[in-house]
């Protein structure tokens, strides 16, 4: 057996264990937020390829979306609405602050409503909220129980 010197074993294995102990691996250490890596999340029910987003509409993760009619995909930073038979797909970046979590949605009015400052968005693609530009919409696709989004 090959006897190692205590400096070069510390050396070696020292920044690994260190880096474990803060439960960060090495790739994820030097990996950026939106890396465009595939990313297969099977137990949610969606796959990410690049800036497409495939989603099975049957899996359970996405109930909510069949029984409320919307849901913000915080995973996918992704507004997801539901008319009818009829899906769209939004940024759940608010023009107004950026905000991507205090959504809501009126059905009534057939706007989302940023819950950090109370403004409004309508599902038009076009018209400007109460404060700030309109939300960007992403092109979707279905077909079968997947709903394909393209996020551009």
């Amino acid at each position: 057996m090959e006897k190692i010197k205590r400096r070069e074993f510390l050396n070696n294995i020292c920044p690994n264990v260190a880096l474990a102990l803060l439960g960060v691996s090495l790739l994820e250490a030097c990996s950026k937020e939106d890396d465009p890596i595939d990313q297969v999340d099977g137990e949610n029910g969606y796959t990410v390829n690049g800036n497409s987003i495939e989603i099975d509409l049957s899996h359970p993760f996405f109930n909510i979306l069949n029984t409320q009619g919307w849901m913000n995909f915080t995973a996918q930073k992704t507004l997801l609405l539901k008319i009818g038979s009829t899906y769209s797909a939004y940024s759940n970046l608010c023009p107004h602050q950026g905000t991507r979590d205090a959504w809501s949605y009126n059905s009534s009015e057939n706007i989302f409503v940023c819950g950090r400052h109370n403004n409004s968005y309508p599902t038009d693609c076009i018209s400007e909220g109460t404060n700030g530009g309109p939300l960007q919409c992403f092109n979707v696709n279905k077909t079968g129980n997947i709903l394909t989004v393209i996020k551009s």
